[in-house]
């Protein structure tokens, strides 16, 4: 019997009305997910009222996931109910491969649009890589009900190869994308491929005497002068790290970030092997505005590789859980609130040794790979990653709640909304959500979504994340009737 053949736990085997519970929430989930890559989808993640209708529904979709009580249901009901989730994600799925087919694989907008290669031989290369896609999806469905269940590994690991050809695409057919994010990376690496302190350089400000820098406020006070920058690189050390392997490889950076977002598919998709995490995998590799993502060089393809990466851990290589969660908490500064949220990942709350193990475990983790940098030179650092941070401006064209308030308003709310609101999150989900590598994905979305959708800056990269935390969400739940296995991997963060 193939790994991918062995059933799902007999300790995690679900029963009748858990997997009406998980149908439901799968369903509230797709949703969710659904709804944020259709708002960034309107305007390339920038404000739009149709697109902050669609972050609402989401944050309902989402809210209502945690708030789901277990749901009694003969066997019968959940069997149509975990068919009808099943039915509702691939629906989703089949439409954003629609809509990746309908839209341009750049930005819609002029200033987003940093495709190069327009001609026609070359845009049917795109569409023939989506189509194939597309096909490839509907084969691994097929492929599930064969008599070997593994069969559908064979078509789904063909699809992860269609979406890194098609991110290899993006990048070669966008060389110079017009966005700082691209400049700070590139810079980063070859500043530490040269021996110089990253968070000691002067980028240069490539948005000064442009209309977006007429048109609104990119930068702090006193950030930008005479065409430069007054701070290096802006992330953490371990997203240099990940961003000079691209450079050091192919001379841009983002070859890394392609890579990394498909490897996100593949650990999702093979956490709990199957069609529901292929699916779900899926969901998020293809989510409309993927392509542009990593055509605009943002860090968030790392941060969702290495979410996965933990939730693949914690089923199936426990031992290494403190390391991949390390890496998580590691890879961006606004991932303080995961911290607490990983207590989720241990299944007795009560077991503070086994909580102390992991997450004291993955903290070490995160200094030993961020030490080094930070120690270099620790006050260019804080600069660069911390203050350049704290004092961003509010931003008009942020897809955010508190912009739709400044819009009917005029008034520019304080940060102290977005704080509130996920320190509730915080509450409710550590209270409410399960304990499991779902439902700390699920936390990770409920928490993550409000900090986001009501805060001075938020665009589609820091939405990429949230699709991701709902998809790993997502596609570890159990609407399925599966048979039994070995112990549940998760549980072996006990001691």
């Amino acid at each position: 019997m193939s790994t991918l053949d062995l059933p799902l736990p007999d300790v995690d085997r679900p029963t009748d009305a858990e997997r009406f519970t998980d149908a439901g929430r799968a369903v509230l989930l797709t949703l969710a997910a659904l709804s944020v890559g259709l708002a960034i989808h309107v305007r390339d993640g920038e404000y739009w009222d149709s697109a902050i209708r669609w972050v609402g529904v989401a944050l309902a979709a989402t809210l209502a996931a945690v708030l789901l009580p277990r749901l009694p249901a003969p066997a019968r009901r959940s069997e149509w109910a975990g068919q009808f989730a099943l039915a509702a994600l691939l629906s989703a799925v089949v439409y954003q491969f629609h809509q990746l087919l309908q839209s341009p694989p750049s930005g819609w907008n002029e200033w987003s649009d940093d495709l190069v290669d327009k001609s026609a031989g070359n845009l049917q290369l795109y569409k023939v890589g989506v189509t194939a896609a597309a096909a490839l999806t509907l084969i691994t469905l097929l492929a599930s009900l064969a008599a070997r269940r593994a069969w559908w590994a064979i078509p789904f690991s063909a699809t992860l190869v269609a979406h890194l050809l098609l991110g290899v695409w993006m990048v070669r057919s966008a060389p110079t994308p017009k966005i700082d994010v691209f400049v700070f990376q590139q810079e980063g690496a070859r500043a530490l491929l040269d021996g110089r302190n990253p968070y000691a350089i002067q980028n240069p400000d490539i948005y000064a005497g442009t209309p977006q820098a007429a048109d609104r406020d990119v930068y702090g006070q006193n950030l930008s002068s005479g065409g430069k920058l007054a701070f290096g690189f802006p992330y953490p050390p371990l997203s240099l790290g990940l961003s000079t392997l691209g450079y050091r490889a192919a001379a841009d950076h983002r070859y890394a970030q392609v890579v990394a977002f498909t490897l996100a598919g593949a650990f999702l998709g093979f956490s709990r092997p199957g069609r529901w995490g292929a699916l779900a995998a899926l969901l998020l590799l293809f989510t409309p505005r993927a392509f542009f993502i990593l055509g605009r060089a943002w860090t968030e393809p790392f941060v969702v590789c290495l979410l996965a990466l933990t939730v693949f851990c914690a089923y199936r290589l426990p031992r290494l859980l403190p390391v991949a969660l390390g890496l998580f908490l590691a890879s961006k500064q606004y991932l303080v609130f995961a911290v607490p949220l990983a207590w989720l990942l241990v299944r007795d709350p009560r077991d503070w040794r086994a909580a102390l193990k992991l997450i004291g475990g993955a903290l070490l983790v995160a200094a030993a790979v961020s030490a080094p940098l930070i120690l270099w030179d620790l006050k260019a650092f804080w600069h660069s990653a911390v203050t350049v941070q704290q004092v961003a401006p509010f931003r008009e064209d942020a897809l955010s709640w508190l912009v739709w308030y400044f819009h009917k308003t005029g008034v520019k709310p304080g940060l102290w909304v977005a704080f509130r609101a996920t320190v509730l999150m915080l509450l409710l989900a550590l209270w409410l959500c399960p304990r499991t590598p779902s439902g700390f994905a699920l936390g990770l979305a409920a928490v993550y979504l409000p900090f986001i959708a009501f805060n001075k800056q938020a665009f589609a990269n820091y939405y990429l994340f949230v699709i991701a935390a709902l998809a790993c969400a997502l596609g570890t739940l159990r609407p399925e009737r599966t048979p039994a296995a070995r112990p549940p991997a998760h549980e072996s963060v006990r001691p």
